[in-house]
């Protein structure tokens, strides 16, 4: 073994620690397939080596034209409040241009100074670009922090970067894959398998950091209509026509499934169940206020309404289970009365078994 080589046992640390340290935090990321978890452990890592410091990723989302956050770590690893908002595609691309290797230090131009919670962002890091198998950009993930790192320090944490851009081109393609599963092709939003998922993660969440979530839940008053007088495709193409109107109602960190057949629902995190009402009416107008399938119909269009049913947790509900069973219930609730119209949970709720 030569003088310098690293020792099995962690001795000649000063000399050795830092070869070792890289080896271990690139593996500790290498073990994640999910983008978040990876931006914790390198957001952990950065403070350790620098004493501060913040990383972000953003990948495309599913408006190509934009790129959202996908993973946000500062101080041991734990995401900070707020964070950096949506960023125009055209602003990345623009300054990461051709480039794969990590771009100049400082605060990316298509970053604001201040990240949404209005904080000050940090003025120094550096941007890692990540492609796709076709070269196209993907993602990108950047270091921000408070002052100029020591030489050491940069370049171990530029290093750790660089590396680990196969396990972060990985996470995004998983993360393709996910999208894939999870999309409902007719109404092309989530599916109900996706909508179990993240309905369980953000109540955890909300549990977690004692805030509310709200749960929508929706149904076409008259699809079987239009199914038995234009036929299925017509059916399948209102369904896609509600899902676009409604998309444009809800903010972008909202999210819409369909529940099955003409049942669809949406979860809003952090919004208590004023709020939802708000979005639901907006919902109802968007669906019942132009009529549908005007191509389809030569120009006469479909009239098309919604019964929708609202419940908050923990208000109403003290778990996924009864989120659901009290959403569904208030939209049943409409569903056999008026039609065309909100109910919320706490109006009058079932008896629990």
């Amino acid at each position: 073994m030569k003088k310098n080589d690293p020792n099995r046992d962690g001795s000649s640390a000063h000399v050795e620690g830092p070869d070792v340290g890289q080896r271990e935090a690139l593996l500790d990321v290498f073990r994640h397939l999910e983008l978040d978890d990876q931006v914790r452990k390198l957001g952990a890592q950065v403070v350790a080596w620098t004493g501060d410091g913040r990383i972000l990723a953003f990948v495309r989302g599913e408006d190509p034209k934009q790129f959202v956050p996908a993973g946000e770590a500062g101080m041991e690893g734990e995401p900070p409040e707020g964070g950096a908002g949506q960023v125009p595609a055209s602003k990345i691309e623009r300054y990461i241009g051709v480039r794969d290797e990590i771009v100049e230090p400082g605060l990316p131009p298509f970053l604001s100074q201040e990240s949404a919670s209005g904080d000050e962002l940090p003025a120094h890091g550096w941007t890692l670009p990540v492609r796709d198998p076709g070269g196209a950009l993907a993602g990108v993930v950047v270091h921000l922090a408070g002052s100029e790192p020591d030489p050491g320090a940069r370049d171990r944490v530029l290093k750790l970067l660089e590396e680990a851009r196969p396990a972060v081109a990985n996470a995004l393609a998983v993360r393709s894959i996910r999208a894939l599963v999870f999309k409902d092709d007719t109404a092309d939003c989530f599916n109900r398998r996706y909508f179990n998922e993240f309905l369980a993660e953000e109540i955890a969440r909300a549990t977690r950091f004692k805030a509310s979530l709200s749960l929508i839940f929706f149904d076409m008053d008259n699809l079987k209509e239009v199914n038995s007088t234009w036929g299925h495709a017509a059916g399948s193409q209102t369904i896609f026509e509600v899902s676009q109107r409604v998309r444009s109602k809800i903010r972008r960190f909202d999210k819409l499934f369909r529940f099955g057949g003409d049942e669809f629902c949406i979860v809003l995190p952090e919004t208590e169940w004023h709020g939802a009402l708000e979005v639901a009416e907006r919902v109802r107008e968007s669906i019942a206020g132009k009529p549908l399938l005007m191509e389809k119909t030569g120009g006469k269009g479909v009239k098309m309404t919604a019964s929708l049913g609202i419940a908050s947790f923990p208000l109403h509900a003290r778990n996924r289970e009864e989120l659901i069973h009290l959403a569904d219930w208030a939209m049943q609730r409409i569903k056999r009365g008026t039609k065309n119209s909100i109910a919320i949970a706490e109006i009058a709720k079932p008896e629990r078994s």
